[in-house]
């Protein structure tokens, strides 16, 4: 083998090994019983291959040896030092340069983790900035939104009070009365950001009013024949939710904003109050009639008359479902009902469920609604006293009854 094929040899060796050791430098290494990686330093590697890399310029120790052994040997060492200087100054050149090139090269790594991890930090901070921001661009959002309704309900209310007005030449309307227009317009205008604020969202309430739908499709309800009315629609949530299952429903209420709402959305509504229009519906007309948080605004009187017009206009096996604040929940019944101005008094349960007897409906049931899950209940399983207080301050806070004409 030629002198130019061994130093190619070598230097191939050579290269394996600095590649090794970097694949090492590079890599992780675990002890066992420790999840703590450990990674070697890099620098530490090329101070150890610089101590290591000129070849033929460091004499090896002769203390061990005796004097005359050490004496001879050196003269023959110190020759072939001054031989393998010769012989090995390209290597010695080439080993600094493999050394300077990894050198540059540790460098450049820890330059570019360097800035990563500036990077890192700096786009984590604009990350939080941003999403301060943004929390801070929901919250004016939110508050828009509210000021928007308000206005568009302003706007309402001022064609309604421009529709009022009479034409040109016409006698015009005594004070008094006029009076009475404008404080109904600006009561409806109020109530719906009331409802704006308090009721829920759209979506909110739909998800809600979900519940009810199995008890029309058992009954049958829903079609030309025995379509659905709904007293006090509000917003219309459950007409558009009866719209989009394609039943058949209309709509009564005497909020003239809510009611142009609704009709916007291409539901079937009618202003008008409750019990002036169930009187002029048909015996045996109606597959159901349905009423949330509506029953608690009237008095008691009105209420009589109200569940006697419904058990009339029902189609035999026609159902009543009708939906309230629950009383028995302390915070509803002493605080949380009076939010909304216009409820008169609550309603329990039990009174609910009597007077639909009262009046010819039967297979009555009662559904406990939406507990409070703000609150937190206080859990010890063995307290009858504990969870008696659990159920009156955290459990239902609406209840729905569902009674049939047999």
């Amino acid at each position: 083998m030629s002198d130019s094929e061994q130093s190619e040899d070598y230097i191939k060796d050579l290269k394996r090994k600095i590649k090794k050791e970097s694949e090492k430098i590079s890599g992780n290494k675990i002890e066992e019983g420790d999840t703590m990686r450990k990674r070697r330093n890099i620098y530490d590697f090329l101070s150890t291959a610089e101590q290591n890399s000129s070849i033929g310029t460091k004499l090896p120790s002769l203390e061990k040896l005796s004097f005359l052994r050490r004496a001879a040997y050196k003269g023959i060492i110190r020759f072939l030092f001054k031989v393998l200087r010769v012989i090995t100054l390209n290597q010695n050149q080439f080993n600094s340069s493999v050394l300077d090139i990894l050198r540059n090269y540790a460098g450049i790594i820890y330059d570019f983790e360097l800035k990563a991890s500036n990077d890192k930090t700096l786009f984590n901070t604009k990350l939080t900035e941003s999403y301060v921001q943004l929390k801070n661009l929901e919250s004016k959002m939110y508050y828009l939104e509210k000021n928007i309704d308000y206005l568009k309900n302003n706007i309402i209310q001022f064609n309604q009070k421009i529709d009022s007005l009479p034409a040109e030449g016409a006698v015009k309307v005594s004070g008094v009365i006029n009076s009475k227009i404008i404080r109904k317009n600006d009561l409806d205008s109020l109530y719906v950001f009331l409802e704006d604020n308090f009721r829920g969202s759209r979506d909110e309430i739909k998800e809600r009013l979900k519940i009810y739908l199995p008890f029309l499709e058992k009954a049958g309800v829903g079609f030309k024949d025995s379509p659905i009315l709904d007293i006090g629609c509000g917003r219309g949530e459950w007409l558009e939710l009866l719209k989009e299952k394609n039943l058949n429903a209309t709509g009564i209420d005497i909020n003239k904003i809510m009611v142009r709402t609704c009709r916007d959305m291409g539901l079937n509504v009618i202003e008008e109050d409750a019990l002036s229009y169930l009187k002029t519906v048909k015996d045996s007309s109606m597959g159901a009639v349905t009423g949330f948080h509506i029953i608690e605004h009237y008095g008691f009187d009105y209420l009589v008359s109200l569940f006697k017009e419904l058990f009339r206009i029902l189609k035999p096996g026609g159902l009543v479902i009708l939906e309230t604040p629950n009383p028995d929940n302390i915070l509803v019944g002493s605080c949380n009902f009076y939010l909304d101005p216009t409820h008169n008094k609550p309603l329990p349960s039990l009174l609910a469920k009597l007077l639909l007897e009262a009046h010819g409906f039967g297979n009555i049931s009662i559904m406990n609604l939406h507990p409070n899950k703000v609150l937190s209940k206080i859990e010890d399983n063995d307290s009858i006293n504990l969870k008696i207080f659990n159920d009156h301050f955290f459990g239902p806070q609406d209840y729905g009854i569902i009674g049939y004409k047999e």
